[in-house]
């Protein structure tokens, strides 16, 4: 590696990790932001040694590392939202019975703290709709819905772990 990339690179990895646990403070992944400003300063190194003209090492890193941070969090986001059973199986115990009923209860009441609107977008899509027919529905831009019916999972997930 070349003596001014790799004091470029030596300059801006503590802007870089310090985006990267901005980024994910919230979520306690103090370890995982070590590892995303290290795959975009990898990054950052390939696309130097691949010949890519880069204006600003710092602009690039910057960008490089909110994408890395984003994509991490949207995995974790798939992750804990595809954990959550889609029914939950039946069995012929009354214990069973009780539990099945005590859940279908606490998930109806984590809904019910949800805004009336942002409810009706996570139902109309958990009833099948594409976010296109929901925006076509609901008269709002597919973004809006799209990011709404994210944070409406985010938040009944926060709800349902403090139970």
């Amino acid at each position: 590696m070349d003596k001014t990339l790799e004091t470029e690179l030596a300059a801006v990895r503590p802007k870089v990790l310090s985006l990267a646990r901005k980024f994910l403070r919230s979520s306690g992944l103090r370890m995982e932001a070590e590892d995303i400003a290290q795959e975009a300063l990898v990054r950052l190194w390939t696309a130097c040694r691949d010949g890519a003209e880069i204006r600003s090492v710092e602009a690039w890193a910057t960008t490089v590392t909110k994408n890395l941070c984003v994509t991490h969090l949207r995995k974790l986001s798939n992750r804990a939202v595809s954990s959550i059973p889609e029914s939950i199986p039946s069995q012929d115990t009354a214990s069973s019975a009780i539990e099945t009923e005590d859940n279908h209860r606490i998930v109806a009441a984590a809904l019910n703290q949800i805004p009336p609107g942002t409810r009706q977008l996570l139902q109309l899509r958990t009833a099948g709709m594409s976010l296109d027919e929901i925006a076509a529905v609901t008269g709002r831009p597919k973004g809006s819905v799209k990011s709404s019916i994210s944070a409406a999972r985010k938040q009944i997930l926060k709800i349902l772990n403090e139970v």
